[in-house]
């Protein structure tokens, strides 16, 4: 799976998707991050064919948060 930030803005209040980051654990789960900090979404998935669904699960939850806070963002596949 790739992940590409979106880098393309139209406004100086659209906030850029953040991408997934992505690691392997130690007992060979895989921790998926979308966003930094304390606004940030975290999931632990136990095969890398489960990755991309999640990804996209916070994807959405971010997105979904974002708006929440009055930021709009522009989403980019």
């Amino acid at each position: 799976m790739t992940s590409k930030p979106s880098l393309t803005m139209s406004s100086a209040s659209e906030t850029p998707m953040p991408v997934c980051k992505i690691r392997t654990l130690e007992d060979g789960c895989v921790r998926v991050q979308v966003g930094d900090g304390p606004g940030a979404f975290v999931g632990v998935v136990s095969s890398m064919h489960l990755v991309e669904p999640k990804c996209l699960q916070l994807q959405q939850y971010w997105t979904k948060a974002q708006a929440a806070n009055g930021n709009t963002t522009r989403h980019q596949v």
